[in-house]
């Protein structure tokens, strides 16, 4: 997600990206919550990484 943000801006980072991120990443959003966890959590991540970013 990082790479997109570096090569797209901050509005990669849009909530409504997450899924389509999440998906290009882990093949499918089952697959990310294996990884990451519920997705609460995984929204959760998702917010706090941004609030380093700025």
């Amino acid at each position: 997600m990082l790479s997109q943000y570096v090569t797209e801006g901050v509005e990669e980072l849009d909530q409504d990206k997450l899924s389509p991120l999440l998906i290009l990443r882990y093949n499918a959003i089952s697959d990310a919550i294996l990884e990451l966890g519920k997705p609460p959590e995984i929204r959760d991540m998702f917010v706090g990484f941004q609030q380093y970013l700025y």
